[in-house]
Formats: structure tokens, sequence, C-alpha cells
């Protein structure tokens, strides 16, 4: 299985990408001609060049900090036009040039077989951002969850505290940072910032869409280098989850022995994309301060065959590696080794407001090293955060620290008689492996997601997950198996 996987991530990995070095344009050509008396003007019919799709990541009201910007907004950004922003003062310039987001909302979460609620929460953010002074601005977030008083009698049999879903009263700074921006070719954000174009560091623990994503102390630098190609590097020494009060050195592994704690990273990436949009290739290599080291790579390619048909073709690949770290957090904590793999394939059919696909994903490394080749991730796990293709909602490779096999099939749904905005999205996933706690494991999940077109900015968001296990092969008092999970939000954002 994973010899047959990695060599179809490899091949697709290695796919020539050609670009034709034209970005955006509208060309309009004039030209004269004489002929005895008479001059005869012709003037072509102008010539709209496609945009790159990576050619539109640094744009001025792309607002890249911005946790809510993705989403339907009961209030909107102002686009100033250049010739109006030239009337403007400093002043104008910086504030009607500018946006911001109020969000609220009130989330339930309850998972594990003994149904004991994860985190129920309630709250709201501001966020904020100025408009340029020669390409300058600065922006932040302001987080204030639970206000009143907790609604967390108990949370997951006495756990009072969770590092991602906030459970008690609290006001944190999840974002601050200056923004410069040249053109539409480089960004650069200092302070406490996200890297949402970073496959193994966006996303939010939960899909807690309550709590500002995870945010970094550092710097993140993106230019588009042209071709299709968008360059990135940042570097922080500190984070912050969800429900977490300030940036310390904490991880995904600070239950281990010795806290599993990580006092920086450095990450470069590049990612390339056709000018049609149908082919796209991303590269990342991540140092992790006590963690080792982390080489990630996916490409895809799009098939249309029809106007609103297509099929699509995915592969990835990973190494983790202990370069540099002899000495780590594993190697301390549990005298075994950084060493593992993984690699992967998707296969898409996509037709008009629908898409069904089937993915596999194989894990693996040597006997000795940490969970006999588990893949390291200190700040993505798995609940749709780390970009394996075939991770379930409750199970993970990752996040359970456990190799093997998972193969899944899923969908996605639009329903018209609700407005296409309410979209479905079912899968199943069986999970194979060595290891007989989760051999066998079988999990069906459901997530709803509903931005309400006739009260715009309303948002809906639900999940209910469920697993079987094989019973003869797994031990359910392990804390691997969950018998079912629910998630549920209701959000608005202004």
């Amino acid at each position: 299985m994973k010899n047959l996987l990695l060599r179809l991530a490899l091949v697709s990995l290695a796919a020539p990408a050609f670009a034709d070095g034209i970005e955006s344009a509208t060309v309009t050509t004039t030209a004269s001609e004489s002929a005895s008396a008479n001059t005869i003007a012709i003037e072509s019919t102008p010539v709209a060049v496609v945009q790159n799709p990576n050619s539109q990541f640094v744009g001025r009201y792309n607002y890249f900090q911005n946790p809510y910007g993705w989403m339907m907004s009961g209030g909107g950004t102002t686009k100033l036009s250049e010739s109006e922003i030239e009337q403007l003062n400093w002043a104008e310039k910086l504030f009607e040039g500018g946006t911001y987001n109020v969000f609220s909302g009130a989330t339930y979460n309850q998972w594990d077989g003994q149904r004991y609620p994860a985190g129920m929460s309630y709250g709201g953010n501001i966020f904020g951002q100025t408009g340029q002074l020669a390409g300058f601005s600065i922006g932040g977030a302001v987080s204030i969850m639970n206000p009143f008083s907790s609604l967390n009698g108990y949370i997951n049999n006495g756990r009072a505290y969770s590092a991602y879903i906030p459970t008690f009263t609290q006001i944190t700074l999840p974002e601050a940072f200056l923004e410069y921006q040249y053109q539409n070719i480089v960004n650069v954000d200092l302070g406490y910032v996200a890297f949402d174009n970073s496959p193994w560091l966006a996303g939010n623990m939960y899909t807690n869409m309550l709590t500002v994503p995870t945010t970094y102390q550092g710097v993140g630098v993106n230019v588009y280098a042209g071709g299709g190609w968008l360059l990135s590097a940042l570097a922080f020494n500190a984070a912050q989850f969800g429900s977490q009060p300030g940036f310390i050195a904490q991880t995904n592994y600070s239950w281990m022995p010795g806290g599993g704690q990580s006092n920086g990273t450095a990450a470069i990436g590049a990612n390339y994309a056709s000018n049609d949009g149908n082919y796209n290739l991303r590269l990342w290599g991540y140092q992790f301060d006590n963690f080792g080291t982390l080489l990630y790579g996916d490409t895809s390619i799009n098939m249309p065959v029809s106007k609103e048909q297509s099929f699509t073709l995915s592969a990835q690949f990973g190494s983790d590696q202990q370069w540099m770290q002899g000495n780590n957090a594993i190697t301390q904590a549990y005298n075994q080794n950084i060493q593992s793999y993984v690699a992967g394939v998707k296969a898409a059919w996509n037709i008009d407001k629908f898409q069904v696909y089937a993915s596999a994903n194989t894990m693996w490394g040597p006997n000795g090293a940490y969970g006999n080749g588990a893949f390291i991730s200190p700040y993505t796990q798995s609940l749709q955060v780390d970009p394996l293709y075939s991770e379930a909602w409750s199970y993970n490779m990752v996040t359970q620290g456990i190799p093997g096999n998972m193969y899944k099939l899923g969908g996605q749904f639009a329903l018209d008689s609700w407005g296409t905005n309410l979209v479905f999205q079912p899968s199943f996933v069986y999970v194979g492996s060595g290891d007989t706690r989760v051999n066998g494991l079988q999990e069906m999940d459901l997530v709803l997601n509903y931005p309400i077109p006739q009260v715009r900015g309303l948002y809906l968001f639900g999940v209910y997950a469920q697993q079987w296990y094989n019973q003869q092969a797994t031990n359910v008092t392990n804390n691997l198996y969950q018998e079912y999970e629910i998630q549920s939000g209701i959000y608005y954002t202004w």
C-alpha cells in the first residue's frame, strides 16, 4: 500500500509546471493605415489576458490577517479606487481605507463515549485594520469569551482547561501587527500574526470559529515572483491557541514528559498555479525547534470535461526527521527518534454544485522510531486542520501518533431548495493499522455549513461524527476510540 501511494505521489509532484509569464493586463492596440487620400483607423478588439490566481494573493483589500474575510458579512469593506485614494488626506487614508469585522456567536462541543461536554462558549471578537500609508498599515483583533459567566460545570470528566476551546471568562489579544505591502508583489506581517497559507500551521482546532485561529508571535513574508509562483517565508518564537491566555512556547505535545515546548520555528514555502488555475503545486519545509524537520509537498490537476463537470487528481508526500536535532522533545521523553513518512492520493468528480471523492493515505517509519513511524505536527493536528486527505473528524494518524493506512469516501452537496449556500459534507473513513487498538476502526462524519443568504452575516455550523470499532481487535478503554462527537455553532459577523 505505502509503496503504491508513494510512487503515485512522487510522480504527481514531479509533474512539470510551465508558466507562460503572462499575469494580468488588458491590451488595446491601434493601427493606422494610409491608402491614397484616405486614412483608415483600425482598432483591434480589447484582449483580456488571464490573471494568474497567485498574482492576486497580495492586494490592498485582501486583508490577509482577517480571520473572517472569507465569510459573508452584514457590513462590508469599502474599496476605494486609486483616484479616490489620491484625494484623501493621511487620516482619511488610514480610517476610510481600512476594514473591520465584529464577530459573535455561541458554540457547543461534545465528544467521547462517556458523553462529557468538551466545551460550551459564547462571546465575540473584533478585527480591524487601517488603510495604507506608503504601503504600511496596522491591525489587530480582540477576543472576549464568556464575558458574564462560564457555561461549563465540568469538562471532560474533570478536565478544567482546554487550550483550544474557551471555557472560562477571558480577554485575549490574538492579533496585533504591522503590515507592509508593495503593489501586488510583496506582503510582510510582523507581530501577533496568522499564517493561513502554510499547510502545517494554518487552522483552528475543532474548527471552532468562535475563537480566532491559532496565531503566532513572529513575521511572515509573501512575494509574488511572477510566472505563477508565490514564495513565502516565516519565523516565530511563540504561539497562542484559541483559548490560550498569551503567546508561550506551548505545542500540541505539551502533555508529554518534559513539557513538549518549542522556542522557535522557521519555514519556507513555494506555491505554483497555472494561469487557468487547473494545476497547483505546493512545497514547504519547516524547522521546528525541539520537534525536528518537516518536508511537505502536494499537487493537484483539474481536468475539465464540460462547463459544469471536471475531474481532479491530487497527491501529497511528507517526511519528518530530526535533522540537526539529535536531542529533542521526543528523544528526551521516550528515547526514540523522529523518523516518519506520509503519502496520499485523492480523486474527485466535480459536477455543478456537487462533488464526490475517494482518497487514501499511508504513514510509516522504522521500528523503534517514535510511534514506529508517527508523524510530528506541533501546531496542527486532526479535526480538519492538517492537510492529510483521508483524516476523519475524530480520528487521525497524526493526532493519535499511530501510523498505518486510512481510506476515505466523501462528498459535498449544495441543496438548491435551501439556497446553494447550504452545504452538506458526508464522509466515511476506514482505518487499517498494525496497531490492534485501532485496526478496523470506522467513522462516519456529517458536516453542515450554512451562511444564510436571507440574513447576510448569519452562519450555522454543525458536525456529527460516529465511530465503530472491531471489537475483537480494539480495547475501547485506550482513549483512542470515541463513540460519537457533536459540534455546533451559530455565528454572526458584521
